[in-house]
């Protein structure tokens, strides 16, 4: 009976051994698995990210001209284009007078915002329900919150008319989120 006794514990050991190295092998694949996923994973939002984001750097070269198609109306009196880069959209900046000052809508097809510069100083605001043609949706999606946060107020006082457009120019980029910046180039 010593024999037998002396055989079933060496296979009682070898069997838990050998369940043993299979739990590690699980355990490793497992973890394997779980590592190929993550990557799966990451590479998928890597490639959503640059697809969906511009395909160059940002041009920060603008050039400004008058709108020669527009014509004043009651709502505003004139009409710019500011193009950057080599863009073939522009975005469009319309400008009426207030009493408060002269407000400044800035429009393309996917964002609008207006600026407004006056006794208040110089600074940017959403446009207004009935003054908007972008949906909101889009608007929320392409404008960057936490820059039209920080530019409400941009001066304290009333910027020079001659210095306008120049300060929408090169303030408007910042208020484009990162991915949709290819949309003023």
């Amino acid at each position: 009976m010593g024999l037998e006794n002396k055989k079933a514990v060496r296979f009682a050991s070898f069997n838990s051994t050998k369940t043993t190295e299979n739990n590690l092998k699980l355990k490793k694949m497992k973890t394997k698995n779980l590592f190929v996923q993550m990557m799966l994973v990451v590479f998928t939002l890597i490639s959503i990210n640059v697809w969906a984001g511009n395909e160059g750097t940002f041009n920060s070269n603008y050039k400004i001209s008058p709108d020669l198609n527009y014509s004043p109306s009651a709502g505003f009196q004139k009409s710019w284009e500011i193009a950057y880069g080599e863009s073939k959209t522009p975005v469009h900046v319309f400008m009426k007078e207030t009493k408060k000052g002269q407000e400044y809508l800035v429009r393309s097809k996917y964002f609008e915002v207006k600026y407004v510069n006056g006794a208040q100083g110089f600074g940017v605001k959403m446009v207004n329900g009935s003054e908007s043609t972008v949906s909101e949706a889009l608007n929320t999606a392409v404008l960057n919150q936490a820059q039209l946060n920080g530019q409400k107020c941009i001066s304290a006082e009333a910027i020079g008319n001659d210095k306008v457009l120049e300060m929408i120019a090169s303030y408007l980029p910042d208020l484009i989120n990162e991915q949709y910046n290819s949309i003023l180039n």
